[in-house]
């Protein structure tokens, strides 16, 4: 087996034991379909439209990539390391100036464990390599000079093999991305030598400052007239009515519950009144409003789900129901919950801890849409953090192709497996947002990770929605049916989709070195 094959083996056996029930991941770009059988869409208002673009995925390929990297930076660490790294801290602390950095990428350091921390710092998978007592190189001004007893340390990128040409020098470690950082361990001799470009491995670790956190407990939750605690109405607007995508949900407050420090929305099968139409209710028109009546409102609810008008006029009394009411005629309720104008996002971390249930008709989502007045849905973007449904959960950001139209959107997308032990627990998702990049992670598995540079103008006509001075908010959503998930009448209700917290964080600075 050659060097490339054991290391290649190596990185991938932990991840196997890591993954047998959350795998396949597939990137992709692709036009995205807007007629009302393939597109979510959604009017907050008349003017404002949030769209979910529906992709129909096939068989997703078994894929030992980067994204399926070992997660864990909390590995068990046996006496004898933690004495190593005991000592390491000790003589670091007790040095009071760092040796200069060399021009070609290496970085002194005191000992391989330092090493192993440094290319740590790169929170990327890739391949660490440490000479021990460096010899001295040039004359004493070419800043080239260590101390015998200093070691060099260098960091590459993506896979590379151990060369066991220079053996007798180097010893080399593969890392693996977790949560802000790497785990670099599994040392052997050899220098690293593949694709990845060598950096120098003094790289600090970011700053993460909390900017926004619901915890969904008794101290953000707010009771209703009944003593039901609820979203918090300062971070949360409840969506009413049928929104987005033909779903069969007809949305409503009393759907999310604050119970036991977590947020609950129960998407149930119900009808109150069974074969009951659409109903006009609190509609008093202006000058300038259609007159309606009940048969008009009709197109509003199954089978039609017409959105816009009259179907996004609201009631009068500041409930946020649509004024055709066809919450008789549901078949299914749940909630949908939003941010926009009370938290809203940019560069940053948005995490999130839940659980899902992916049945076939329950749709679970946490999505974020730019909140740009008068620019329309696929311009103002679109970051999917989570998008589960029918056995799987994609991540996906979504902007404008050349055109600008709905029906020529591109959704850059990855997409996983799950089972439906795996739905039984609690998982994280997050995703990072910076200029250059967004990142989506489950369980600190990278998930997808996408160049922002795709949105630019060059290739668009149409401004990156995905810059820092654009504001998103967030929707938290339990969707039944629609054009993603799936037929809900072979299935038992109720459905809950389960959040413990949602925070949001923005990189306040990095360490040093």
């Amino acid at each position: 087996m050659s060097s490339l094959s054991r290391l290649r083996l190596t990185m991938a056996v932990p991840t196997l034991l890591l993954s047998l029930q959350l795998v396949g991941a597939v990137n992709l770009e692709s036009s995205v379909k807007a007629d009302g059988s393939m597109s979510r869409a959604a009017h907050m208002k008349r003017q404002h439209h949030i769209h979910r673009p529906h992709v129909k995925y096939h068989s997703l390929p078994l894929s030992w990539g980067g994204s399926h990297a070992t997660p864990s930076i909390l590995a068990e660490i046996d006496e004898a390391t933690r004495d190593e790294q005991d000592n390491a801290s000790k003589s670091a602390r007790a040095t009071t100036t760092l040796p200069p950095v060399r021009q070609d990428g290496k970085f002194p350091v005191i000992n391989e464990w330092a090493c192993a921390l440094m290319c740590a710092g790169h929170a990327k998978d890739g391949c660490c390599s440490y000479k021990d007592n460096a010899q001295r190189v040039g004359d004493e001004n070419d800043g080239d000079n260590f101390e015998d007893d200093t070691g060099l340390c260098e960091f590459q990128e993506g896979y590379a093999f151990v060369d066991s040409k220079e053996a007798d020098e180097w010893a080399s470690a593969a890392c693996f991305a977790g949560y802000e950082t790497s785990k670099c361990a599994e040392w052997r001799r050899g220098r690293c030598n593949g694709l990845g470009k060598t950096e120098t491995a003094s790289m600090g670790l970011p700053i993460w400052e909390l900017v926004w956190e619901d915890n969904f407990d008794h101290l953000t939750c707010v009771p209703d007239s009944a003593g039901v605690l609820r979203p918090n109405p300062h971070y949360w607007t409840a969506e009413v009515g049928y929104k987005r995508g033909k779903e069969l949900s007809w949305y409503q407050p009393q759907n999310a519950e604050c119970k036991d420090g977590r947020l609950i929305i129960t998407a149930r099968r119900e009808q109150t009144k069974p074969g009951a139409q659409c109903e006009l209710s609190n509609y008093n028109p202006g000058a300038s409003d259609p007159v309606l009546n009940d048969a008009s409102c009709s197109i509003c609810g199954p089978p039609n789900f017409t959105y816009g008008a009259p179907c996004d006029l609201l009631q009068n009394d500041d409930s946020g129901a649509p004024v055709c009411d066809c919450s008789g005629g549901a078949e299914y309720t749940s909630a949908s919950l939003l941010t926009r104008n009370k938290v809203e996002i940019s560069y940053g971390m948005v995490e999130m801890r839940a659980k899902i249930d992916t049945r076939p008709g329950a749709w679970t989502s946490l999505w974020s849409v730019g909140d740009v007045d008068g620019v329309p849905w696929p311009k103002n973007g679109q970051i999917d953090i989570l998008d589960a449904f029918q056995g799987m959960m994609k991540a996906s950001v979504v902007h404008a192709g050349e055109s600008g139209l709905p029906s020529e959107a591109i959704q850059h997308a990855a997409a996983r497996t799950t089972t439906p032990e795996w739905e039984q627990v609690y998982h994280t998702w997050t995703m990072e947002w910076d200029k250059d990049f967004v990142s989506m992670r489950v369980d600190r598995q990278e998930v997808m990770r996408l160049e922002l540079s795709v949105a630019n103008p060059e290739r668009t006509t149409w401004p990156n929605p995905f810059t820092n001075d654009k504001k998103f908010f967030l929707i938290l959503n339990l969707a039944v049916g629609g054009s993603s998930g799936g037929d809900p009448s072979v299935s038992d209700f109720p459905v809950k989709f389960e959040v413990d917290y949602i925070k949001y964080f923005q990189k306040k600075s990095r360490t040093d070195r």
